[in-house]
């Protein structure tokens, strides 16, 4: 049997479908294929169409999610209840995530906005129907964050996630001024779409954090002390959680090996904390 996993953000964690609503099995779980939006311009005398934005700037759509459900109530009566008690269940105003044991470690951001029906034909206590979701980011994320480590061995990371030959990759790092951190996704990340936070204590004046891979950097435009912690939330950086004059951006974490280095300053720790994402 297919399982699928629900988290309402609501402190409860993820629970599975069979466990909220026994009487529904899950047969199928499909993704549809990522859809990109492109941005492409003509030329006259040119064939074809010619692509106006660096892969990089490629963006995806949201996407369907559609799973397969068997509904056995036994009881006539019982079949209008179930039914309704599966539109509850699913049919929210707010967004949340499902997952499936079929693509374990993963979960999609969906909403469902009740664009399906279970049919009872008359002689019948049975059901086949499909629900469709839709995955609003058009991506996939991983259940667990860079803080977790990725080890091939554990419940938490598995085949088919990019991972490394070598166990355990550096996401925390002190008074190295260079290192290299890897984004074993398969977009790039961002902190105004993704779960991308950094972490830094350091002492000196005009701290700057570099990625080498893409060009990006951003410079704190503050002497900072060693006990105070610089964070970000999406656009902005954050010292002891108040905001805080920068120049640049929180570089951008690209497919693969991200180098960084760290300038003015020799005693810091920094640390990458971000989830990572799926097509």
């Amino acid at each position: 049997m297919v399982k699928l996993y629900l988290d309402f953000d609501n402190g409860l964690g993820e629970q599975s479908l069979d466990s909220l609503l026994p009487q529904f099995e899950v047969l199928s779980f499909l993704a549809e294929a990522p859809a990109i939006n492109r941005e492409t311009i003509t030329i006259p005398r040119r064939h074809g169409v010619i692509s106006a934005q660096h892969p990089r700037d490629v963006t995806y759509s949201s996407r369907k999610v559609t799973v397969e459900i068997y509904l056995n109530s036994k009881i006539h009566n019982n079949f209008y209840m179930l039914r309704h008690q599966l539109y509850a269940l699913l049919v929210k105003p707010f967004a949340y995530y499902i997952s499936t044991d079929l693509w374990p470690n993963r979960r999609f951001l969906v909403t469902c906005d009740g664009n399906f029906s279970i049919p009872k034909e008359k002689e019948k206590t049975h059901a086949v129907f499909s629900v469709e979701f839709t995955n609003i980011t058009g991506m996939a994320e991983s259940k667990h964050s860079t803080k977790t480590a990725q080890t091939q061995s554990g419940e938490n990371w598995n085949i088919g996630m990019n991972l490394q030959s070598v166990d355990n990759l550096a996401y925390y790092f002190k008074n190295q001024k260079r290192f290299s951190v890897f984004n074993s996704g398969d977009v790039q990340i961002n902190p105004l779409d993704h779960a991308y936070n950094v972490l830094l204590n350091a002492k000196g004046k005009n701290v700057t954090l570099i990625n080498h891979t893409n060009g990006e950097k951003l410079t704190i435009e503050q002497e900072l002390k060693k006990s105070q912690q610089v964070s970000f939330l999406k656009q902005y950086a954050l010292l002891n959680n108040k905001p805080i004059k920068t120049s640049g951006r929180l570089p951008n974490l690209e497919i693969g090996w991200n180098e960084f280095e760290v300038q003015n300053t020799d005693d810091f720790v920094i640390e990458f904390d971000t989830r990572l994402y799926y097509l």
